[in-house]
């Protein structure tokens, strides 16, 4: 898994881009996306100002991966506002934990890589020895850009960043923060 994913690794959050009209156009033309699950995709992306694609990737990984009902409730709370406006809230807790276990993963292999009692050793100094070169300016670059970026608001994200979503976005941000700085040091700390 880490030879399989280790440039995803390297991207960190980077690995999620924002909100573009091409993304928006291709998802509006794929024919094997079921049109409700776009039109939510669409809004999914609007609230995270997330990439259209990876919104829609990121909505069909929650209903396969994390959804608790069943395939026969889907269509009926995609079409009630609602039950919609939850899932768009559950899809959110969703996308802020798939960020920080990136973080996390990244995190868990600088602090074992050298550790001769760990049974995965081996792979996570291969996968380290990947990563070292860039990761530091990356990571760098991605707390700046965390640091620089403007709260979310009704305005620019839609009717459900409430003060309280946005205050949850304000922790999501810090934690994110403060994962990428214990990288970061480190990764000073090995190299």
């Amino acid at each position: 898994e880490l030879k399989k994913h280790w440039e995803r690794l390297l991207e960190g959050l980077s690995y999620y881009r924002p909100v573009s009209a091409s993304s928006a156009e291709k998802v509006k033309a794929d024919k094997s996306v079921a049109s409700p699950l776009k039109e939510l995709g669409l809004r999914v992306s609007k609230f995270l100002s997330l990439d259209e694609e990876q919104s829609v990737q990121l909505l069909q990984y929650y209903l396969q991966e994390d959804y608790r009902g069943t395939r026969d409730l889907i269509k009926p709370m995609l079409q009630d506002e609602r039950q919609s406006q939850a899932l768009i809230l559950k899809i959110a807790d969703y996308y802020y934990e798939e960020r920080m276990c990136i973080l996390r993963c990244v995190l868990h292999l600088l602090t074992y890589f050298q550790d001769e009692r760990h049974p995965y050793r081996v792979a996570y100094q291969r996968c380290v020895d990947k990563l070292e070169k860039e990761l530091v300016i990356k990571y760098r670059k991605q707390f700046e850009a965390l640091y620089k970026t403007e709260a979310p608001t009704w305005e620019t994200h839609g009717n459900l960043m409430t003060e309280r979503r946005a205050s949850r976005w304000f922790l999501q941000c810090l934690r994110e923060q403060a994962v990428l700085l214990e990288i970061i040091f480190l990764h000073f700390a090995y190299f």
